[in-house]
């Protein structure tokens, strides 16, 4: 049975992380987590340099994150994250970030990841490629975490465009998931997000993003939920979707 334990990674909402006083920005928290996946997978012998030497790579495929509360410049947080297991092509891993006063989580996500050899640039099964025992036994995040987003019936309005430069760009050589997440969460206008708080994000990777490249993003309303107002969205290089999303806003 696997003995695996979370890593519980401190981190300081500043000043830049939040607009310097609003609350923390999608490009700061997906920054946070997957700072925290970084150093567990290099503590678990699964880092970005040990899979490189053997040719292999994480590539992020999909995500549902959820917030209760957002965090506020200058809170104390911990970013608690753990692998929780295989499903079909994906290793799933789970985050919990915890604010100050409390340990109960203000925010909830779950990752899943693609084993990908860099060479042939397709993904293998994760079973056979890491320890197929890299799980703890902590239980999930969100055990009824969604990995699909749904489509609209709306027409999607043109928000605005962006090109993939230098500083977008990661050790992978595409645009890091960061951005493409800070870049969903900014299509759709501010009169279209309730009262402008991230609810919830559901988001599926399906292109890689690369230097140069010129993404148009979209959205089209979604009907509400109990959660709050909810959107498609969509970055999209040419007619191609590179990455579509689900935002509810509370």
């Amino acid at each position: 049975m696997s003995t695996i334990v979370p890593l519980e990674l401190p981190f300081l909402v500043r000043g830049y992380d939040c607009g310097y006083g609003g609350p923390l920005r999608p490009l700061a928290l997906a920054n946070m987590l997957q700072e925290a996946a970084g150093e567990h997978a290099f503590q678990l012998g699964v880092g970005a340099d040990a899979m490189a030497a053997r040719g292999l790579t994480w590539m992020l495929s999909r995500l549902d994150i959820r917030v209760d509360r957002e965090p506020r410049e200058s809170e104390r947080l911990v970013v608690r994250t753990w692998p929780a297991g295989f499903e079909k092509l994906f290793a799933v891993r789970d985050f919990e970030v915890v604010g100050e006063g409390s340990d109960k989580p203000i925010i909830r996500a779950s990752y899943a990841y693609l084993v990908v050899d860099v060479e042939a640039r397709r993904p293998l099964r994760p079973q056979n490629a890491v320890d197929p025992d890299l799980a703890s036994p902590r239980p999930r995040a969100m055990p009824d975490a969604i990995f699909t987003v749904p489509r609209s019936e709306a027409p999607f309005v043109e928000a605005y465009r962006e090109i993939a430069g230098e500083r977008h760009i990661d050790h992978n050589g595409h645009v890091n998931n960061a951005h493409l997440i800070a870049w969903i969460c900014d299509a759709s206008p501010a009169s279209e997000r309730a009262n402008g708080h991230l609810a919830a994000l559901r988001m599926e990777f399906s292109q890689e993003a690369l230097l140069g490249d010129e993404l148009c993003t979209v959205w089209a309303p979604l009907p509400a939920s109990e959660t709050g107002t909810r959107q498609a969205c969509e970055l999209r290089r040419g007619t191609d979707a590179c990455a579509r999303a689900e935002v509810t806003w509370s």
